[in-house]
């Protein structure tokens, strides 16, 4: 049998072509350890987009200029004192990732857990002993949560995303130091 090389391309084109086709309700697919798995409800429907509505600003023929002045007063932020700005990463590139060590990263676009529910301990810490089954974190698209698991033994050196934040597919999520 050819070996099968399955990218994040492919995954988009199954999606896109089950959200096109009327008679496919379930997808799933395992392949190299990866369990890739889309149900969709029969009374689900094709999404409908439609632009939010416009206030119209006030033209300058029909605002006195008092009363504009007044508007620029009033949208004027109070001035604070900034904070040291904390580094974010964004991407892969930023960090430099050693032979010893293995860089977590989001493998969809969704909403960073470090807790399996509010109010619960974090699934790991920096400095923490990880093993490959060890779930990391939660990533929620659209309601369904996903677990990152550490896939190698090791500890976590990192961590790079806050609770609760959204991330950006390959946005680096943490450094795992092997062992």
């Amino acid at each position: 049998m050819k070996d099968l090389d399955i990218g994040f391309d492919d995954l988009k084109q199954l999606t896109k072509w089950m959200r096109e086709s009327d008679d496919i309700r379930e997808i799933s697919l395992s392949y190299n350890g990866l369990d890739f798995f889309i149900s969709r409800n029969e009374n689900t429907q094709r999404a409908v987009t439609a632009e939010a509505p416009v206030t119209p600003e006030p033209s300058a023929s029909t605002a006195s200029p008092s009363s504009q002045k007044n508007k620029q007063e009033e949208t004027k932020a109070p001035e604070v004192a900034s904070a040291p700005a904390e580094k974010k990463v964004s991407s892969a590139a930023e960090i430099s990732v050693g032979d010893n060590e293995h860089l977590v990263t989001a493998p969809m676009v969704g909403t960073f857990y470090e807790a399996p529910k509010p109010g619960a301990p974090a699934f790991v810490k920096v400095g923490q002993k990880v093993e490959p089954r060890t779930i990391v974190c939660i990533i929620e698209v659209m309601k369904l949560m996903n677990n990152l698991e550490a896939k190698f033994n090791g500890r976590v050196k990192e961590i790079y995303v806050e609770d609760q934040q959204p991330v950006e597919f390959g946005q680096p999520i943490m450094l795992i130091e092997k062992e």
